[in-house]
């Protein structure tokens, strides 16, 4: 021991010694949940979500998350197949069991794993057959491989070329076809308007805790200011690429409303030709608790309860439609 320390030599001994004892009743007594979530981001989900809900977010970022995966057809084939259940929204939920490439399907590019709430932002569109759409920060591709399953014709942008050369892989193996274009989107000129822009914005990612449970110790509250000062400008940039008529989806996984549900007065004050769609959660069959009166979609990482806790959750993501009124000339 570093003699400076020797004078703690005994309430050192003491407090193991009492740990020792009674540790596990000493645990019983803590929230770990609340623990686990550092003040800052625990205050923000208070103001936003009520304390009661905060709770319920900090308790599901204890558990270990399932393994959803969207599939091209037959969900309830495949559920069968993976010993999984169907979830809302087609996506097919099984608990993770050795290697993902294992699975029966992975290599015949039958499916592939995206958790549930990131489909939600493609689902929403309804049919999207034979429309051109612009998949915005589109790596690692799952909302890619979702549009082009469905029969959208599909341009999937990304300023890395890395994330993008995943994006070839995974639409190889699944047997899809997507335009590739590395670009930064602020500076990206296709020189045409499309029928549908999906805006998967980069955010804070505190929707995403469950899988990256380092998330609340490396991020800070700076980070989603400036996060959502760069995600204004995306939407900006992507409404100019929404031909009249067509829709501009924006989506975040973040918990922070400052990335979300603030966004909707910055784009009824500044991008005036748009308009909120509302999404019709119960004509798609989800549940009431995905989507707000508002007409937008905000889910939690408790939502999705199931009788098998290994199977509940999701993760947390805003999203919202908009439609770009036709201009009077047309």
């Amino acid at each position: 021991m570093d003699r400076r320390g020797q004078h703690l030599a005994k309430l050192a001994n003491a407090v193991l010694r009492r740990v020792s004892e009674g540790g596990e009743e000493i645990l019983a007594r803590q929230n770990s949940a609340r623990l686990n979530s550092p003040d800052w981001i625990w205050d923000k989900w208070s103001a936003a979500f009520g304390e009661d809900t905060a709770q319920k977010i900090a308790d599901a970022h204890q558990s270990h998350p399932a393994l959803d995966v969207s599939v091209k057809s037959d969900p309830e084939r495949w559920a069968t197949l993976l010993d999984g259940i169907i979830l809302p929204s087609g996506s097919v939920r099984l608990q993770p069991k050795g290697r993902i490439e294992d699975l029966p399907g992975f290599d015949e590019g039958d499916w592939w794993v995206q958790d549930v709430a990131a489909t939600l932002p493609v689902k929403m569109l309804g049919d999207v057959r034979g429309l051109r759409i612009a998949d915005l920060c589109s790596a690692p591709g799952g909302k890619t491989a979702l549009l082009a399953s469905l029969g959208g014709d599909v341009v999937s942008v990304d300023s890395s070329a890395s994330r993008l050369a995943r994006v070839v892989e995974n639409l190889d193996r699944l047997k899809l076809k997507a335009e590739i274009v590395e670009a930064d989107i602020l500076q990206w000129e296709p020189g045409e308007t499309f029928d549908v822009v999906l805006l998967d914005a980069p955010c804070s990612a505190t929707g995403t805790i469950r899988r990256h449970p380092d998330i609340p110790f490396i991020k800070n509250p700076k980070d989603s200011e400036e996060l959502a000062q760069l995600q204004r400008e995306m939407l900006v940039r992507g409404g100019q690429l929404v031909k009249p008529g067509g829709r501009l989806v924006f989506c975040t996984c973040s918990l922070d409303e400052v990335e979300g549900e603030q966004h909707l007065d910055f784009v009824s004050r500044e991008m005036l030709d748009f308009e909120i769609e509302a999404v019709d959660g119960a004509g798609l069959g989800w549940p009431q608790e995905w989507t707000q009166s508002g007409g937008y979609l905000r889910t939690l990482p408790h939502f999705l309860v199931h009788e098998q806790p290994g199977l509940s959750g999701m993760d947390g993501f805003f999203a919202v439609k908009f439609l770009k009124k036709a201009s009077e000339a047309s």
